[in-house]
């Protein structure tokens, strides 16, 4: 798994060729606000889907292709069971620091408006984890939650509107033997500056 300092490079390299792209346009979206509906799946738990809440920004760089990194906070959980645990029932929310990475392809590029296509991957790194029934705390977790991201974002004016997918690639526990990832849909709404 990348290191932070790993990923910070990353992230500056992928920025820096967007940058030098055709059609050089580098965007900050901040502030930016999300609502998040997350749910857990796995061998051995049963899922609802919760509600949550992110803040943070990105920086876009490019032309009709280009690239883009955020660094976000958010709290997100959903109602779990865990049957081989007596059926044991609670919120499961955790609290992370999240960098998502990738790169887009604008649709619709015209002077107010633009229609955008985005992936990328999502490393996620755990801050917290609520109170709960299910025994649940930071320590079992992984350091970084993987998960792959793709959606569809809308810019207009000012405004920038981004919803899709992230959905986990890897199990969330440390040493655990069942799979359990983390999946939620989002809703990213911000205000963009060009430079």
């Amino acid at each position: 798994m990348l290191r932070p300092r790993t990923l910070l490079l990353v992230v500056s390299l992928t920025l820096a060729w967007g940058a030098s792209a055709s059609a050089q346009v580098v965007e900050l979206i901040a502030p930016e606000l999300g609502i998040t509906f997350v749910s857990y799946s796995g061998d051995d738990i049963d899922s609802d889907t919760g509600v949550g809440f992110e803040a943070g920004g990105r920086v876009r760089a490019g032309g009709r292709l280009y690239v883009e990194a955020g660094f976000f906070w958010s709290t997100a959980g959903a109602d779990v069971t865990i049957p081989s645990g007596g059926a044991t029932t609670d919120d499961l929310r955790i609290q992370d620091v999240s960098v998502p990475v990738g790169i887009g392809f604008k649709l619709i590029k015209t002077r107010p408006l633009a229609l955008r296509l985005f992936g990328g991957i999502t490393p996620s790194f755990p801050t917290g984890v609520s109170d709960n029934d299910l025994g649940v705390v930071k320590e079992d977790l992984k350091s970084t939650l993987w998960s792959g991201r793709a959606g569809l974002g809308f810019d207009l004016i000012v405004l920038s509107m981004d919803a899709g997918y992230d959905f986990g690639l890897g199990n969330m526990f440390e040493g655990g033997s069942e799979s359990v990832k983390r999946n939620e849909w989002f809703i990213e709404l911000g205000a963009r500056f060009g430079f």
